[in-house]
């Protein structure tokens, strides 16, 4: 797989055999290819969330709150969820696209199906998928700065340790990039929203203290218990 508008595209061989190139792969359960749109991915992780919407309306008939609420977070969201700091899309239509099962799950629960989207999601504590996702893109962060992930984070960003800024001491400034598929990049993305954060925040000595410091923070706007999985 080549990547890169201005990929020479070379040709490779394992002994005398000599590579495929291949325009997309699967490798560890998310779909990749030369774009880095991700298009194939969301469309899969939707139609598996989908088809186990459809298993559970089949097969259970209570749809109260607290039933359903708990099928979702157990055996639908997880799709949606999945490795997604890697492919987390940034077209609109993707992001709908996953938005729609949630749409979709939390119209079943009774009482629920003529209030509106937003107002379902205020009831039930819940966040859009896109907010969801932009935490877990903090929290892998977190992870990183704290040695969590195996990760040079120097290759990707300055980590600004300055006392004299306004918010924490630990801002980060991505390199500058010129293609599409770079400016979408997880780092490049992330940078906004992790310098502002409190500094209790990213100064956190555990993972629970920090999603606790970031429940609050006006970037997801305290919809969900951020302790939950």
């Amino acid at each position: 797989m080549h990547f890169g508008y201005a990929n020479p595209k070379f040709k490779y061989k394992m002994g005398d055999q000599e590579l495929q190139e291949t325009e997309e792969e699967k490798y560890l359960g998310v779909y990749v290819n030369s774009s880095m749109k991700f298009g194939r991915q969301c469309a899969e992780s939707v139609k598996k969330a989908n088809r186990m919407i459809g298993i559970i309306k089949r097969d259970f008939t209570n749809f109260d709150r607290k039933v359903v609420l708990n099928l979702y977070k157990a055996l639908v969201r997880p799709h949606l969820d999945y490795c997604v700091p890697v492919w987390k899309p940034y077209l609109r239509k993707d992001i709908q696209l996953l938005e729609g099962v949630q749409r979709r799950m939390t119209k079943i629960i009774h009482g629920m199906r003529n209030k509106t989207y937003e107002e379902r999601l205020k009831e039930l504590r819940l966040m859009t998928i896109e907010q969801r996702h932009l935490r877990q893109d903090m929290i892998t962060f977190y992870n990183i700065t704290q040695g969590r992930i195996n990760m040079q984070v120097d290759n990707y960003v300055d980590i600004l340790r300055e006392s004299n800024t306004r918010g924490h001491n630990m801002k980060i400034r991505p390199s500058r990039v010129r293609l599409e598929v770079r400016r979408n990049s997880y780092f490049k993305r992330i940078w906004k929203a992790w310098n502002k954060l409190p500094q209790e925040a990213v100064t956190a000595q555990t993972l629970n203290k920090f999603k606790n410091s970031i429940a609050d923070c006006g970037i997801f706007k305290g919809r969900e218990d951020l302790l939950s999985r």
